[in-house]
């Protein structure tokens, strides 16, 4: 199959280059709130290159985890740290909300059987910064990048194909520092 690069499709690959870096870098964050940041740019550069590229449930599914990004925001903001690090009932209402609102999306946008993959990574990234754990979101952000990667593919887009596979790296590399970070630090105390 032969693919027409037009300056469209060459856009959308130049902002799928720029909403990788600002993944990769949520990946190597040391806080939730930089994590929420970044992913927040992350979330609007890809929107606009779903857009450019005609991925519909692509974009739909982006769309959804800015909106949730920004109630983790602003969670951050308003709740101090002790209240931020429990689970509450607005977190499971808010959870809830997301997940209704991918599966309506997917229902209204479906596109094959491929194009679930993307409402497969959406539902697995949500639940991963949803649960307030680095460690969590470092760990799903690997079967999360293997989704998307494959996603990508299905669309067309060869700089998403290339760009989540070194997200992959990034995530186990990210996932095995906090690892590490933690499983010395027990040892300090054990020590201490």
């Amino acid at each position: 199959m032969v693919m027409d690069i037009s300056w469209v499709y060459v856009w959308s690959q130049v902002l799928t280059v720029i909403e990788y870096a600002l993944l990769g870098a949520s990946y190597l964050a040391k806080n939730r709130k930089a994590v929420v940041v970044l992913d927040i740019v992350s979330m609007t550069t890809g929107i606009f290159a779903f857009l450019l590229l005609g991925a519909d449930l692509g974009m739909m599914m982006s769309i959804i985890i800015l909106l949730a990004n920004l109630y983790y925001l602003w969670d951050e903001r308003v709740h101090n740290k002790k209240e931020r690090t429990k689970l509450h009932l607005r977190d499971y209402i808010v959870l809830a909300m997301v997940l209704v609102g991918i599966g309506v999306i997917a229902w209204l946008t479906y596109d094959g059987p491929l194009s679930l993959l993307s409402v497969m990574a959406t539902v697995l990234y949500e639940v991963s910064i949803w649960q307030k754990s680095t460690r969590i979101y470092k760990f799903l952000g690997i079967p999360v990048a293997f989704c998307w990667m494959t996603y990508n593919g299905f669309v067309h887009s060869i700089f998403g194909v290339i760009c989540e596979a070194v997200m992959l790296v990034i995530a186990v590399v990210g996932y095995v520092r906090e690892v590490r970070g933690k499983n010395s630090k027990k040892r300090l105390k054990r020590k201490g």
